[in-house]
This record gives structure tokens, C-alpha cells and sequence, in this order.
């Protein structure tokens, strides 16, 4: 049976409306999201480094999302059983307008902006990554530039990256990337063995980072959840914590910075 003109115009004028409402739905509070926080540690998160947690296997974690959030990042770390993990919370204030999915999508896909900062140790500052950059595949090493910014957000994608880390060489991941309604997921890999030196410090798949970022009422939140799978005895060779925190912290400036540079 055929549909007439006014039936057809009347089914696109539906579509656009109730897409254009979507779209309107009223942002969500960070304290709606996240209703266990103590008073310190809503201070933090609005703080330049956010709040970060350290904790074992059979520990648990002090940042926990509502039942109701949609939000199970810990439940896909946990997947790969990993020996420590690392979870964080950040909110970005807005600069002068919430930021949009497309956003924030343009803004994880400059994976060369990396390069760009640098730590302090011993009196000596360096670049933390010396070269950040996108690959063909996983098992190519051929570097591709970052794409100019989207006009529309895929269903998902997969990115190869390597980041030439001044403790650990070259190392490679793989990120993933999907949504949900109201947020982008990041699901960040190491697809092949991480060095130190003559030393393997970590298997391929040991080592997860997985990253929530959602436009809420008060920012830009960024909830992230880290798991790390490594021999007992390089715990005592290595201060995981000072080195993940490093890490952390050049990851929210550069989200940051990405921020502030799409309004």
C-alpha cells in the first residue's frame, strides 16, 4: 500500500521532532551520576588533576557510579582479571557552551597532540612521549596522520596508536571507541608486549584503560578506570603509582586542552 504525501511528511516531521528532543535532553548532574562522593572528594574532582584511586585485585574501588547511571566500566576492566587497578574522576568546567559527543569525539582523535607535554624528574623536564602518532593497523607500523574533525559521529571505531614513551620505548595500542546515549567510551589497549629496557614489563592485553566522557550539568566529566596485570616481583622494581599518575595527569591536559581548542 502506498503512503500518501501527508502521511509521508507527517512521519518525517515526527522523526525530526523526536530527534531534535533528544538531542535537548536536559544534561545530568556529576552527583547524579556519582551520589557516593564525600565532601573531599567533590573538591578533587573539580581540581586541575581530578581524584585518583589506587586498589588491588581483592580491593574495592571508592569511586562508584549509580545503578542507574549506565556506566560499568569496572565490570569490562575487570574482564582481564588485571593485578592493581587506578580510578579517576575529573570535571572540566565549560568554557563558554556544553560541549556536544561530536566534540569530544574530535577531541580524543588527536592522538598527536600528545606529544606536546612533558614531566619533571630529578630536575630534568622532558617529554613523556616523544612521538604519538595513528597506525594503518595492528600489525603495521605505518604511521597515518590524525583526520581532520568529523561532521558526524560513526557508530564506533577502532584506532591503532603508537606512543614512543621515554621509560618504555615504543609501545602500541589499540582503542576502541563507541557510545552510548550520552557519552563516549574509550577502551584502550596494549596490543603487543611493553620493554623496559631489555625487560618485558608487560604482556599483550596486561594493560587496560578505560575512559567514560559525558557533558554533564557542571563540566566535562571524564571517569576512568585503569588495570594493570604484571609479575608480583616488578611491583618492588617499579613505583607504578608516581608512573601511572604522570600518565594520568598529561592525559586530562591534553582532553582539556582539546576541550578548550573545539569551542
Amino acid at each position: 500500500m502506498k503512503l500518501s504525501k501527508t502521511v509521508l511528511f507527517s512521519l518525517l516531521l515526527f522523526l525530526i521532532v523526536s530527534t531534535a528532543a533528544l538531542q535537548a535532553s536536559p544534561l545530568r548532574s556529576v552527583y547524579e551520576l556519582f551520589p557516593y562522593l564525600n565532601e573531599s572528594q567533590k573538591d578533587y574532582i573539580f581540581s586541575k588533576r581530578g581524584y585518583k584511586n589506587y586498589f588491588l585485585r581483592n580491593e574495592t574501588p571508592v569511586i562508584i557510579p549509580s545503578i542507574n547511571s549506565g556506566i560499568n566500566l569496572l565490570n569490562m576492566a575487570r574482564e582481564k582479571n588485571p593485578t592493581q587497578y587506578v580510578e579517576a574522576l575529573v570535571v572540566i568546567p565549560y568554557i563558554s557552551r556544553p560541549l556536544t559527543l561530536l566534540d569530544i569525539y574530535n577531541t580524543v582523535g588527536g592522538i598527536q597532540r600528545l606529544t606536546n607535554y612533558t614531566v619533571g624528574n630529578r630536575g630534568r623536564i622532558y617529554p613523556l612521549f616523544k612521538r604519538s602518532t595513528r597506525l594503518i593497523d595492528g600489525s603495521r607500523n605505518t604511521p597515518i596522520p590524525d583526520p581532520p574533525f568529523a561532521t558526524a559521529l560513526p557508530a564506533s571505531e577502532t584506532l591503532y596508536i603508537l606512543l614512543e614513551d621515554s621509560d618504555f620505548g615504543n609501545t602500541y595500542f589499540r582503542g576502541d571507541i563507541s557510545f552510548t546515549s550520552r557519552g563516549l567510551i574509550c577502551n584502550l589497549t596494549n596490543n603487543r608486549p611493553i620493554w623496559y629496557a631489555i625487560f618485558p614489563v608487560m604482556g599483550a592485553e596486561k594493560f587496560t584503560t578505560l575512559l567514560y566522557i559525558e557533558p554533564v550539568e557542571e563540566g566535562t566529566l571524564i571517569y576512568g578506570i585503569a588495570g594493570l596485570d604484571i609479575p608480583a616481583f616488578l611491583l618492588s622494581l617499579f613505583d607504578l603509582n608516581i608512573g601511572i599518575n604522570r600518565r594520568l595527569n598529561i592525559f586530562i591536559d591534553w582532553l582539556t586542552d582539546g576541550f578548550m581548542a573545539v569551542l
